[in-house]
């Protein structure tokens, strides 16, 4: 541990100097507007930076639970990559479009797109994940027989109606055996999701019965806040090429959200 801290701090430094991004600046938290602005004195990439900077910090000590010192730094140096393009490459006119379409994204959980006629920029924010809580360990659930039990799952956070008839299977993927279904309209217990998919497990008086897909389901719209969101964001500017990236979202202790690049 104590060999690893200096070169992650090396590091966090040289991209940090690398962006000519001031030292006190790091410690600045930036809210959801800071992801499409730059400063107004025309440095677009330092602005950028500086912004990106602030709200990589902000989350880095959340994530960093040991030393938080280190959290902050290395926050700061990838938050500081995050401002530095997609929010300096925006006209100010699209700025107030993008936020709000970023901004009922993370309220909502859907993805969201943007379109500014007057300077030809578009854009979209697509939700790829919610956490509702720590993960949960699938050793602490219990299982139908024949039902696969993954290592951990993502906690969710509302109750679930089926769309439309569904097939529930005994592993997260449509290659294995249905063992059942779901009628539409139908309301399901979801004990978790698949981390980094978007199969649920389905559950029946606390014993997992089978997975399915959220996209066959719909959420009942209740149930707790989440705590953190993912998303990419990606932007169309005219003359250059479509870009893409990706942030983790956290509310602070305010309730605003704090983006940083993933």
């Amino acid at each position: 541990m104590s060999k690893s801290i200096p070169t992650a701090l090396s590091i966090a430094a040289l991209l940090a100097a690398g962006l000519a991004t001031p030292l006190p600046a790091l410690a600045q938290g930036k809210p959801l507007g800071g992801l499409f602005s730059c400063d107004a004195g025309g440095g677009k990439q330092e602005g950028g930076a500086l912004i990106g900077a602030g709200v990589g910090a902000l989350l880095g000590t959340q994530v960093a639970k040991n030393e938080k010192g280190l959290g902050a730094l290395v926050g700061a140096a990838a938050g500081a990559a995050a401002g530095s393009y997609i929010g300096c490459r925006m006209q100010s006119t699209d700025t107030a479009r993008a936020q709000a379409a970023t901004r009922k994204a993370l309220e909502t959980g859907q993805s969201q797109a943007w379109s500014n006629p007057r300077t030809g920029a578009s854009g979209r924010v697509d939700v790829v994940a919610s956490t509702y809580g720590p993960p949960i360990a699938g050793d602490q659930l219990r299982f139908e027989r024949n039902i696969r039990q993954l290592a951990s799952y993502d906690a969710v956070g509302a109750d679930y109606t089926v769309r439309s008839t569904a097939n529930l299977r005994a592993g997260p993927s449509t290659s294995e055996s249905v063992v059942g279904k779901l009628s539409a309209g139908e309301r399901v217990e979801v004990l978790g999701g698949v981390p980094g998919s978007n199969w649920l497990l389905v559950g029946r008086g606390g014993y997992g019965t089978g997975y399915v897909s959220s996209s066959l389901l719909t959420a009942g719209g209740y149930g707790p806040e989440p705590s953190c969101r993912t998303i990419a964001a990606s932007i169309s500017t005219r003359g250059q090429r479509p870009a893409t990236e990706r942030y983790n979202a956290c509310k602070d202790g305010r309730g605003e959200w704090q983006l940083t690049q993933v």
